[in-house]
């Protein structure tokens, strides 16, 4: 992420204050989180799958 980072702010000479240099880390950051966010894991909707028939198993509502 620190290369990310260079990356954007290196050939940005002319940011004019702290508060810009700010304001493009953070859309970063949001861009980081969404992307992560939204990734699905191999295997993931089995063991999704297992844990609700366990949970199930476990505290059956009477």
């Amino acid at each position: 992420m620190n290369k990310e980072f260079k990356k954007r702010l290196r050939p940005m000479n002319s940011i004019p204050n702290l508060e810009a240099a700010e304001k493009i880390i953070d859309l970063k950051i949001i861009d980081y989180t969404e992307q992560w966010s939204s990734r699905k894991m191999k295997g993931f909707d089995f063991a999704r799958e297992r844990l609700q028939e366990l949970f199930g198993q476990r505290y059956k509502q009477e």
